[in-house]
């Protein structure tokens, strides 16, 4: 069984992973670049992280650190908790101290994996590691002092992963036995293109543009931005997703409106109070809920239905629009098949047979 855990992220996930694991008994590193310093120097000097909100309690790593040369060796798993502009970051400041045996579970995944992948490969790293991604977060959470997070639903330690290449899932789950209890997607393709961030956070984000701007760090999507218009172009991107979900031969994970039915109604669900009052941001548009999600998550879907000969003429809209607000190119330049190293003229079942 696993005893040794390295949690790599400085901000809210990470120190929630940390915290909940530290709890559980494991033997927690929590790490981040210099960048932060200043958010793991508030965990030394407190003693550690208190968990407020939906969970709590408080959470005490074992070691606190910015040096990858102590965070890394003698991990048997690290939890790779940052948003994915920094997932090629994180890939270069660990692969020299990466050892024989490690599992690296991304999460959300977004296709991290690839990334990772390829700058290993690169810098022509030889330890035997595996690479899996989460499908969602490990749990919406905020940081909402130093060393302190809220969180917004209570932990749920189950979920769905797969690692690249899928012949490694097994072995991961194996692995994780008494850690987390995740169950297998048929490849990291389907985590991602279930995603719910990006049905709930991509429309909703555009449309408050004017009022997160003027807000600032005021702004709470959860509280303000699901009104009728809203939703109806939430529910237009998600009719669009889940046909092309049914195109790939899956059926969809769940209901990911459900989180925006529940805070539409929120007195008739008390269970997502803590959410829906401390769940602020985005307090700017240039912001994980549009990068990450019209990057990753939408470019991802919008590639994938070319492929298969359909259109998503809403969320292609929408990943345009953001792509003007943020000065990027989200439907070309984001984690789209062909930016993933499948040439157009591979067939979907081809690259299937190939993750």
């Amino acid at each position: 069984m696993i005893k040794n855990i390295t949690v790599i992220g400085g901000g809210s996930t990470g120190h929630m992973v940390a915290a909940v694991m530290s709890m559980r008994g494991f033997s927690v590193t929590l790490c981040d670049t210099e960048a932060f310093a200043k958010e793991l120097d508030a965990v030394k000097a407190l003693g550690g992280i208190q968990l407020r909100g939906a969970v709590r309690g408080t959470g005490v790593p074992s070691k606190v650190t910015t040096d990858p040369s102590e965070a890394v060796p003698g991990a048997e798993i690290i939890f790779v908790d940052v948003p994915a502009d920094r997932h090629e970051e994180i890939a270069r400041w660990i692969a020299p101290h990466l050892e024989d045996g490690q599992h690296i579970l991304i999460i959300p995944g977004n296709l991290g994996s690839f990334v990772f992948r390829k700058v290993f490969r690169e810098l022509g790293v030889k330890a035997a590691v595996t690479l899996t991604e989460k499908e969602g977060n490990f749990g919406p959470c905020r940081l909402s002092a130093p060393a302190e997070v809220t969180t917004g639903l209570p932990l749920n330690l189950k979920g769905k992963i797969a690692s690249l290449p899928a012949s490694d899932t097994g072995k991961v789950i194996k692995a994780l036995e008494g850690v987390v209890e995740y169950t297998a997607n048929e490849n990291v393709f389907v985590g991602t293109i279930n995603a719910g961030n990006v049905i709930n956070h991509v429309a909703s984000t555009i449309l408050s543009a004017a009022e997160i701007d003027h807000k600032g760090k005021q702004y709470s999507l959860f509280k303000y931005a699901f009104t009728p218009s809203v939703v109806h172009c939430i529910e237009k991107i998600h009719d669009e997703r889940k046909a092309v979900i049914e195109a790939m031969g899956l059926t969809e994970h769940g209901n990911p409106l459900g989180m925006v039915n529940m805070v539409q109604d929120i007195e008739n669900h008390p269970e997502v109070h803590v959410f829906y009052e401390y769940m602020d941001g985005p307090c700017a548009l240039d912001h994980r809920y549009l990068h990450e999600d019209c990057g990753c998550g939408g470019a991802f879907a919008l590639s994938v239905a070319k492929r298969l000969g359909l259109a998503m003429p809403v969320l292609e809209a929408f990943l345009g629009v953001a792509g003007a607000i943020n000065d990027r190119d989200y439907i070309h330049g984001g984690r789209t098949l062909e930016n993933l190293g499948f040439p157009a003229d591979m067939t979907f079942a081809e690259i299937c047979g190939n993750i």
